[in-house]
């Protein structure tokens, strides 16, 4: 059992930088929407005092 747990966490560790990107997708996404609004907000601070 301890072998096969190994030998999955090793693969997962492998697997990990061809997954990485398409399994966090959605929370890639989410990242870039919530940087762009806070980005927009702070411009828009930005003009508002300069």
């Amino acid at each position: 059992m301890m072998r096969k747990a190994n030998k999955s966490e090793f693969l997962w560790n492998t697997l990990d930088g061809w997954l990485f990107i398409p399994r966090n997708i959605p929370l890639l996404f989410l990242f870039v929407f919530l940087l762009g609004v806070s980005y927009l907000g702070w411009v828009k601070l930005f003009h508002k005092f300069v």
